[in-house]
């Protein structure tokens, strides 16, 4: 007779047998991979920040090495050296005393008319020529000073603001106590120029002995360098320069004198300790407003430099920068949830439909074969 209807029975038990068998090792095995996943493009991301971190960091490190190459092959020139240790031979011969008084009459008179004479001569010198030369060719040097032993002005290339400057604590950190250190002044600003700049400071020495004869001192602009970090956005992630303070030097919106702290910055040195002693890396960090991937790299000019203890930074939100693939793994998520879910469900159904069948048998039994019958 032919087959009208064909019928396979499967008992609930064996199916949810079946299921738990290989639903659940699945559900655990889907459950590591998203987890997994999320992990990798975490660490993904990470390490993309980091590298970018690293390439700003490496700009501004390459900025301020060739601008004191720069400011140290002027402090070079002969022309420039001649006038410093002209100016040094002057006072042999002379008392401590009497050269002190000289310097301090002429300071005294720097600003007033009086002056005028000794402005022009030096002005007028060759020391100031040649360094006018170097400026016009080097648009970043707002202006040169070169100064002798005795901080006093022997070339510019405009009117310095004192006579001597061996009272000033920026020529007193170049000089050194006569030894003689390069050094980076913190961030000052121009309002002749509108411009962000530093001083760099550099000894000038004798041929030969290597006598410190005297100081050459240059205002660099450094505006376009903090303004790579004033653009909204890096491909999405927010981009800071921060002082080792947590400060935020230069950033979208941001200037450095409103001394704005970096949320970034203090998660990083509460994770770390301190950004000094490891130069770069990632983490995932929540900063009130969300957890947020922070990429960061030490710029690695702090122990040439003190002033320039510094850190780029490269943060996002995790949610943003994950977006591409969070519907995939909310996704894998999802179906590890239905497949525990029906799972549970089928458990549920198979407990409910066993007490039906026990019901039913002990109904269909003789009163005297069964138990809960008194």
């Amino acid at each position: 007779m032919p087959l009208d209807r064909l019928e396979v029975r499967v008992s609930v038990k064996k199916v949810l047998l079946g299921l738990i068998i290989v639903v659940v090792p699945l559900s655990i095995i889907g459950l590591y991979l998203a987890t997994r996943t999320d992990t990798a493009l975490n660490q993904s991301i990470g390490t993309q920040f980091k590298t970018v971190a690293g390439l700003y960091g490496q700009e501004v490190s390459g900025f301020f090495y060739d601008r004191v190459s720069d400011v140290a092959t002027i402090a070079m020139d002969p022309v420039v050296v001649d006038g410093v240790l002209s100016s040094d031979r002057s006072y042999a011969g002379e008392s401590e005393s009497a050269i002190a008084a000289k310097i301090d009459k002429m300071g005294k008179t720097w600003s007033t008319p009086a002056s005028s004479g000794a402005v022009k001569s030096i002005l007028d010198s060759k020391a100031s020529e040649i360094l006018t030369h170097h400026q016009e060719i080097n648009p970043l040097l707002l202006r040169l000073t070169a100064t002798d032993e005795r901080g006093v002005t022997v070339g510019s290339t405009t009117r310095a603001m004192r006579y001597s400057y061996s009272d000033n604590e920026g020529w007193q950190s170049v000089y050194a106590s006569g030894k003689g250190a390069i050094t980076i002044s913190p961030i000052l600003y121009d309002d002749l120029a509108k411009a962000h700049y530093v001083d760099v400071g550099v000894p000038v020495t004798e041929p030969g002995s290597g006598r410190l004869a005297g100081v050459l001192s240059a205002a660099v602009n450094i505006s376009t360098l903090l303004g790579r970090f004033q653009h909204p956005q890096v491909d999405g992630a927010r981009l800071l320069l921060v002082n080792e303070d947590g400060a935020i030097i230069s950033g979208a919106g941001i200037d450095v004198f409103t001394r704005a702290r970096s949320h970034e910055f203090s998660a990083i040195h509460d994770s770390i300790g301190t950004v000094q002693g490891m130069q770069s890396g990632y983490l995932v960090a929540n900063l009130g407003s969300g957890a947020h991937i922070i990429g960061f790299a030490g710029v690695g000019l702090k122990p040439h430099f003190s002033n320039l203890g510094w850190t780029v930074i490269v943060s996002q939100d995790k949610g943003v920068a994950t977006a591409a693939l969070q519907p995939v793994i909310r996704f894998a998520l999802l179906m590890v949830a239905l497949g525990m879910l029906l799972v549970v469900l089928l458990g549920v159904y198979y407990s409910i439909h066993r007490k039906q069948q026990f019901a039913e048998i002990e109904e269909a039994l003789p009163p005297e074969a069964n138990p809960h019958v008194a």
